[in-house]
């Protein structure tokens, strides 16, 4: 199972990076046919909006796989080493939960502004919105991933 988690974390950093460099494409497009032609893309805003909320998601839920995300350890570090298996098994559950609840209440939000266009390139603003609950399925599934080893751990 730690093979496909693996290979969807690459997955998601080639989509970072793609869209990355999409937003870097646009926005200087935007900045060289502003200055040098006097001429303003109506669009390179909106899509690079588009794109950094993508990756923002991306990058908070590679973060939240590698623990690399804001975490306080100070109350963990005053238990006992031998609750902290059990304290990070709950903080993950914890995550779990609320990647599924922003995952539902993202959904539908989704559901509520279908049809909705964007005001520039016309794009269905549900792609925009569809980041929410993509960040919650996917931290869902990230801190789920956590909680592997240490429910294995019991069956021992």
């Amino acid at each position: 199972m730690r093979h496909w988690f693996d290979r969807l974390e690459s997955v998601l950093k080639m989509a970072a990076v793609a869209i990355v460099l999409m937003m870097l494409l646009a926005l200087s497009a935007q900045v060289f046919l502003r200055y040098v032609f006097g001429k303003a893309l109506s669009w390179s805003e909106e899509l690079s909006l588009l794109g950094f909320a993508w990756v923002v998601v991306i990058s908070t839920v590679i973060g939240i796989r590698r623990l690399t995300h804001a975490r306080m350890d100070l109350v963990i570090g005053l238990l006992p080493k031998s609750l902290h298996g059990a304290v990070d098994a709950l903080v993950s559950l914890m995550m779990c939960a609320l990647g599924l609840f922003i995952a539902y209440a993202g959904w539908n939000y989704v559901i509520e502004t279908r049809g909705s266009t964007s005001a520039a390139i016309g794009f269905p603003i549900e792609f925009l919105y569809a980041a929410a609950p993509a960040f919650g399925v996917l931290t869902a599934l990230f801190s789920f991933e956590r909680l592997l080893p240490w429910a294995e751990s019991l069956n021992e």
